[in-house]
């Protein structure tokens, strides 16, 4: 097997791991939850009420203006929105242990007229060991993420 697909499968396996691992904290705020059963889905974890998608992130809160996530899990929220208008759908980013939370929504504004979050084809080497390729990314500001022990 090639150094591409084994940074890959570990990078997958990590991610897999901490999910685990923090289920237990995410249930405390959401819920009893159930893990999605595809690894590539674009929310790890589904309730009655509640879409939720785990990133560890290995950096401190507040070290970029932005935390981010793949543009494919807001067209998916989209989707999905329309399909159970009555759940909520939440990105938990854990960042060096404390984690933080921002819901959905299909305002890219809040009620200032400030951006919440933005979108952009970006060229970014994933650490996947496959080189630098073009992703559409997601970024979120951190005016607009709060920390996890503040949802309700």
């Amino acid at each position: 097997m090639n150094k591409n697909k084994n940074t890959l499968k570990a990078d997958l396996k990590h991610g897999l791991a901490m999910e685990l691992i923090r289920q237990g904290r995410l249930e405390e705020k959401f819920g009893k939850l159930r893990k999605t059963k595809n690894k590539f889905n674009s929310f790890d974890f589904v309730s009655d009420n509640f879409y939720v998608e785990h990133k560890e992130r290995n950096v401190r809160f507040g070290q970029y203006d932005s935390l981010y996530f793949d543009y494919v899990k807001y067209e998916n929220y989209l989707r999905l929105k329309k399909e159970y208008p009555d759940k909520r759908f939440v990105i938990v980013w854990t960042c060096n242990g404390e984690s933080y939370f921002w819901e959905f929504t299909e305002d890219d504004e809040d009620e200032m007229g400030d951006a919440v979050f933005y979108s952009q084809l970006q060229v970014m080497d994933r650490r996947r060991g496959q080189g630098f390729k073009p992703n559409h990314m997601t970024y979120v500001f951190n005016e607009h993420i709060r920390r996890l022990a503040e949802f309700k």
